[in-house]
């Protein structure tokens, strides 16, 4: 049977139609509100009459059989099928219900929301707005849509549409484990450190205890410039600026940045629980700190326990910061040290020398590998807050590059390369989705609530509009700042 005839069929007349709906009611009990819940049909707006509908749904399944196996198949399911809606129905002339005027001009404004053409202008065809009858409001692309007519029923425009359910446009992205990748490239300076650090100063321990004295001075330098930086004041500062709650523009630390999003404690700490926090972190630089001095004095025999130490010095400091980028500042500070030089030119001077500067450059890649991985932990606020991190990052590294290469150690300089180009990867894939900073320049002095309503359509963003801008008064805030761009 063709699809007019069906149509012609279940249609008959407007009135039959009416009537036939009224005899079901009554058959199947007029008591029933289920002709009350259905919904007026719709797409994009244009209304339509629903005789029958209809809609597949389930699983997406792979049926696995094998030859000459006289057991079960094994269904391996891909996921959720795309819905599909079939609905039939009409347009009719001059009926106010479904829309009005001449039905041919109501069959134009559907086909033009079908293709793309609406309202005078072309647009992109795509997901619209289905209202269906008794599934209500969903997001359907339309694959098909039929019009036919006949001779007998001249005012009524026959619709047949098949619908599929649709959502948001999404492009596969292979994402890289860029994090860990920078964690196996520290661990690997590390091991390419202990192993040249090991045949530079074989040569040197022969020379006597003097050697290994002068190893044990060096790490105590060294430690007495951890414990400098672990009783810095801006530390300390910064984990109490974690505390939840707005302290202010001008309160700095972990409540400053473009978008706020420093790391924050707990909402139920406390400033007596932070000081209590921070004794524990103290205690345990100082708890590694001492272990580093004891392993000293065994260097000669076992290099591994020493360098191990000194990688726990720099892990206890990296965790007493308040967050990734206070632990990047305290370990920076730290890669500026350079231990006393040895007086002399004697083959004990020249080795105790040699121990110095192989303990002084074990410190060092041992602290730029752990800068390395706080930097992995780091959430930027900006585009350029992640370029500007990398290229702080990337220029200690370029400098023990440097060092390595001068010092001909082959399998540091191949170490240290890779992890440039893991952190590089790193923060420009996280820093890839951020907004850039930008320059905003204004006639007059405006609020900061209606500026961030004007710039991000957003007033909950005007404090992180003071406090970049800094303004005397968060009223008048400066014609010209940066913040930003979206």
């Amino acid at each position: 049977m063709s699809f007019s005839a069906k149509i012609g069929d279940a249609v008959g007349s407007i009135g039959g139609v009416a009537k036939a709906a009224s005899d079901l009611a009554k058959l199947f009990g007029g008591g029933s509100d289920y002709w009350k819940r259905l919904r007026q049909a719709s797409y994009n707006g244009v209304p339509f009459a629903v005789l029958s509908e209809s809609g597949s749904f389930g699983r997406r399944s792979v049926v696995h059989e094998y030859p000459n196996k006289e057991t079960r198949p094994w269904v391996e399911d891909l996921g959720k099928q795309t819905g599909v809606f079939r609905l039939t129905g009409f347009l009719v002339e001059n009926s106010l219900v479904y829309g009005g005027g001449s039905v041919f001009d109501q069959r134009e404004r559907l086909n033009r929301e079908i293709v793309g053409f609406a309202n005078g202008k072309t647009s992109a065809p795509g997901l619209g707005t289905l209202i269906h009858p008794n599934w209500g409001a969903v997001k359907v692309n339309c694959m098909e849509a039929e019009f036919g007519t006949s001779w007998d029923r001249g005012r009524v425009v026959e619709v047949r549409f098949v619908f599929v359910l649709g959502g948001d446009r999404l492009y596969p992205q292979a994402q890289k484990p860029t994090a860990s990748a920078v964690a196996s490239a520290a661990s690997a300076v590390n091991a390419a450190s202990l192993l040249s650090f090991v045949k530079r100063i074989a040569s040197a321990v022969v020379a006597g205890a003097q050697v290994i004295q002068s190893a044990v001075s060096t790490v105590i330098g060294w430690y007495q410039a951890v414990t400098t930086l672990i009783h810095d004041v801006k530390r300390f500062w910064n984990s109490i600026s974690t505390l939840a709650g707005n302290f202010g523009r001008l309160f700095g630390g972990g409540n400053t940045g473009y978008a706020g999003a420093n790391k924050k404690a707990a909402s139920t700490a406390t400033v007596s629980s932070l000081i209590s926090a921070d004794t524990v972190n103290r205690a345990a630089v100082a708890t590694a700190g001492s272990a580093l001095t004891a392993a000293a004095a065994n260097v000669g025999t076992d290099q591994a326990t020493f360098a191990g130490a000194a990688q726990g010095v720099v892990t206890a400091l990296a965790a007493s910061a308040a967050s990734p980028a206070d632990a990047i500042r305290l370990l920076s500070s730290l890669m500026m040290y350079s231990p006393t030089a040895v007086v002399g030119a004697s083959q004990v001077a020249l080795a105790q020398t040699t121990m110095q500067n192989c303990c002084a450059d074990l410190f060092r890649r041992a602290t730029v590998a752990q800068i390395a991985v706080s930097a992995s932990v780091y959430q930027p606020t900006s585009a350029d807050d992640a370029s500007s991190t990398r290229d702080s990052i990337t220029a200690l590294l370029d400098n023990e590059i440097t060092i390595a290469a001068n010092q001909g150690e082959d399998g540091v300089y191949t170490a240290l390369r890779t992890l440039r180009q893991s952190v590089v990867a790193d923060l420009d894939a996280r820093g890839s989705g951020l907004a850039a900073i930008a320059v905003f320049s204004f006639g007059n002095t405006l609020p900061a609530l209606t500026l961030a309503n004007r710039l991000y359509r957003d007033a909950t963003r005007s404090d992180e509009l003071v406090a970049q801008a800094a303004p005397i008064h968060p009223a008048f805030v400066p014609t010209s700042f940066k913040a930003l761009s979206s």
